[in-house]
């Protein structure tokens, strides 16, 4: 029985390969989040993802309670069963007026799981619409092999420059969304955002999950956090919990994993990779 998706939704999701808007927080509490954030911001001087991506709720038990929040697991059990692993977060975030944007790629493209099951909760602290460069996705298109080319942009915030080949653009939906609200996609649907032409900033949080039989193939040493349900297969060790914020021990664990993330990445583009 569905704990918070109803069958069309589900479905909806296995068709298209995303789904939105889910409402997680109330305007109030999406506020408080972007509070926090802008402190953090505040605090260390610069953007938060420019330090904090790929594990960036390891440091911080507000952003681990963000990811362990039990109406969004609720939807994730629907997706991807009783048993939930999150993996991984990043902060995706524009300034207003911001000419950067994401390419069209999918998350496969940096990704090294087998089976390719990944799904993503991309969480707004603030509202995202089409002037302030939400999400936009190509329906269906997980179903099908992505093609990429590199092609470098300073204001490309998918750092690699990897750029979807061919891309249907008139077929794009646009995932707007209220603060609060969710986005789930899969990680092989082709999606992008644009530039950020509002006069705010638009600030999101994503959050990458998987079921226990979903495996890290490209290095060893894989490790998520087991939030719900067990883990029969035993391919993933356990993330460290902050005591803190900003506790080193987290903090390390993240940088480590990022530079795997990124060394694995980068020569597999040296060696002519594209999808």
């Amino acid at each position: 029985m569905a704990k918070a998706l109803d069958e069309q939704q589900v479905q909806q999701f296995k068709d298209d390969g995303f789904l939105f808007p889910y409402s997680l927080y109330t305007q109030d509490e999406a506020a408080a989040l972007w509070k926090k954030f802008n402190t953090l911001e505040e605090q260390l001087g610069e953007e938060p993802q420019n330090r904090f991506r790929i594990k960036a709720q390891l440091p911080f038990p507000w952003l681990c309670d963000v990811v362990s929040n039990e109406r969004l697991l609720d939807a994730l059990e629907d997706l991807i069963g009783p048993d939930i692993l999150c993996w991984g977060a990043s902060f995706f975030t524009k300034k207003a007026n911001d000419p950067r944007f994401i390419s069209w790629h999918t998350d496969s493209f940096v990704y090294g799981f087998k089976p390719a099951e990944t799904v993503t909760a991309w969480l707004g602290f603030n509202d995202s619409t089409i002037e302030s460069g939400c999400l936009r996705y190509i329906p269906g298109s997980h179903k099908q092999e992505s093609i990429h080319e590199i092609k470098p942009d300073p204001n490309n915030l998918a750092g690699l420059g990897q750029n979807v080949i061919d891309v249907p653009e008139e077929k794009a939906v646009y995932a707007e969304l209220k603060a609060g609200e969710v986005v789930f996609h899969h990680e092989s649907v082709v999606h992008s955002s644009g530039p950020n032409r509002a006069n705010h900033p638009r600030i999101g949080f994503s959050i990458h999950y998987v079921a226990p039989h979903v495996k890290e193939t490209r290095f060893e040493g894989a490790t998520a956090m087991l939030l719900r349900g067990e883990d029969k297969y035993g391919y993933w060790g356990a993330d460290p919990l902050p005591r803190y914020d900003l506790d080193p021990v987290c903090i390390n664990s993240m940088t480590e994993t990022r530079e795997k993330f990124m060394s694995i990445t980068a020569r597999k583009i040296e060696a002519g990779g594209r999808s």
